[in-house]
């Protein structure tokens, strides 16, 4: 997204999926560094998990992005858009 690589500093990027969303149609890579990264992509985790990567990326600016609206959204991440559907990994036990 051109808009996250135009804004100062550096972001952190949680997207999140709809429970129908197609695996081949994937917005999360990152750069081999991601550390030293402009912008990290990290899957919606749920609250809990998603707090530990706000906490150690800190000096990011975050944001969710809604990737499966039409068109995505992207959102300024806060506490009230936090609340994630988890939705299994394909072979895990629920």
């Amino acid at each position: 997204m051109a808009r996250l690589e135009r804004l100062p500093g550096r972001e952190l990027v949680i997207v999140r999926y709809s429970p129908n969303h197609d695996i081949f149609c994937e917005w999360v890579y990152n750069d081999a560094d991601i550390n030293a990264a402009k912008v990290i992509w990290a899957r919606d985790m749920g609250s809990a998990r998603n707090q530990e990567l706000l906490r150690y990326f800190k000096d990011r600016q975050a944001f969710l992005l809604e990737a499966d609206k039409h068109p995505a959204e992207l959102l300024a991440y806060s506490a009230a858009n936090s609340t994630a559907i988890e939705i299994p990994a394909p072979g895990d036990k629920e």
